[in-house]
């Protein structure tokens, strides 16, 4: 039979997943199983990092980290605009001083009271690279960021385990004054980290010709990152760009995660734990894992929620939420045409949603999210993606208004469709929005 499974009544992963490998169930060093991550970072909340680089990343399908300065002003609508797309914003102090010791805690609650997003504030960038009281950062994020390693006698990229000091990660400074200046020294960089199974981050300031404000340090050329993205979008399937607190707590859980399987009844169960705890994040970010598996279709549930997944070589990959519920895989059904189902499509309203002028979308009424919490987007490897969404109920809608998925989240960040082009319209909860697989 083809929906037979080949694994019996098998445990594995009883270490931390950092050395759990078994031959049938296995959690992914970098998400989506790539060989290397990449984080972009952007510091001092430059005019230029909303109207510049957000679009620029739009465009590929990428998150990055904008860390910004409380008193400097910053275009706070603009960066919740980022947030709803799903970047994180983070902390670069209050007044970037010398030494932002004894703003630790208060930038953050400071830029919580500006901006709403899942978690918070969970990253910090040090104004000049000078580490301030550490214990106070460890108390309120899980990411301290310092300036090149190299300039504190450590490497500049880090390794699969990630820093030795997570008040100390290190990013590598781009532009005029920086050792990045073009595409290729971005990309060689990203190239290094996937060779060495490693991650890299990257710290911008404003860039050249561009609205900076008091972004003026080392400014970099916009087209060196826009032909870094596009590389990293040609070469997604080796390398993960992604926002520094979000690999963070993908690193984080992975070392600390075990994964139990068992077979029973024709169907897999595998139980994804850790035991992290700390009052800063609820590390719900979803771990990739794949399983041994020699049936030809899956459908894999966690929860009430029905995960993205794909058989290949043997394996059935997914993503799921360590200690979110079991994890079942079965030998699910043939997918249906897109245009076989339909649901009562989002309801009325007269508030306008992102790219939902073409392709048929419009006779789709809906509502934009008014919860600053949501995002909804398509990432660079054409899956329509959610967060935030964690207990709503999520359905996804085609241009003819027929549903294609309905699913349930969980976690932090959820794939919950990827298709045919063209637009789709993303319904969580009670609101909806608009996106573009292209």
């Amino acid at each position: 039979m083809n929906n037979k499974i080949s694994i019996a009544a098998i445990t594995v992963g009883m270490f931390a997943a950092g050395s759990a490998f078994a031959q049938d169930a296995e959690i992914a060093t970098w998400s989506g199983f790539r060989k290397g991550a990449a984080s972009f970072t952007f510091d001092d909340g430059a005019p230029s990092h909303v109207t510049d680089a957000g679009p620029m990343f739009k465009k590929y399908g990428y998150k990055a980290t904008f860390n910004v300065v409380v008193n400097w002003n910053p275009n706070w609508s603009g960066f919740q605009g980022l947030a709803d797309e799903g970047h994180e914003i983070a902390s670069h102090s209050n007044s970037h001083g010398n030494n932002m010791s004894g703003e630790e805690a208060s930038s953050k609650k400071a830029i919580e009271g500006k901006i709403k997003q899942k978690y918070g504030i969970i990253t910090v960038a040090y104004p000049n690279c000078n580490v301030p009281n550490e214990s106070a950062v460890k108390q309120n994020y899980i990411v301290g960021r310092i300036c090149n390693g190299s300039w504190k006698g450590m490497n500049d990229e880090m390794g699969k385990d990630g820093p030795s000091n997570w008040a100390q990660v290190p990013a590598t400074m781009t532009g005029a004054e920086g050792q990045l200046k073009s595409t290729n020294d971005f990309t060689g960089r990203m190239q290094k980290v996937i060779q060495s199974n490693g991650w890299a981050a990257f710290l911008t300031h404003g860039f050249q010709g561009k609205q900076n404000g008091n972004a003026n340090y080392s400014p970099t050329d916009i087209n060196a990152i826009d032909g870094a993205l596009k590389w990293a979008q040609q070469n997604d399937k080796d390398i993960w760009v992604a926002p520094m607190g979000h690999v963070a707590m993908y690193l984080k859980e992975r070392k600390a995660s075990k994964v139990e399987a068992s077979s029973s009844g024709g169907n897999i169960t595998v139980k994804l734990t850790h035991n992290i705890a700390d009052n800063i994040s609820k590390y719900d970010y979803p771990l990739s894992i794949r399983v041994k598996y020699d049936g030809s279709k899956a459908e894999v549930k966690q929860g009430d929620a029905k995960l993205e997944s794909k058989i290949d070589g043997g394996y059935v990959y997914f993503d799921a939420v360590p200690n979110a519920g079991d994890i079942v895989i079965s030998g699910g059904e043939a997918p249906k045409p897109e245009s076989s189902s339909s649901s009562e499509p989002p309801a009325s309203s007269s508030s306008k949603v992102e790219e939902s002028s073409s392709s048929g979308t419009s006779a789709l009424p809906m509502q934009a999210f008014d919860d600053r919490h949501l995002a909804a987007y398509v990432d660079a490897s054409g899956y329509i993606t959610v967060q935030g969404a964690q207990g709503l109920n999520i359905t996804v809608f085609n241009s003819l208004g027929n549903v294609v998925r309905t699913t349930k989240g969980i976690g932090f960040v959820q794939k919950v469709y990827t298709g045919a082009k063209g637009m789709y319209v993303v319904k969580i909860g009670n609101q909806a929005k608009a996106v573009n697989i292209k």
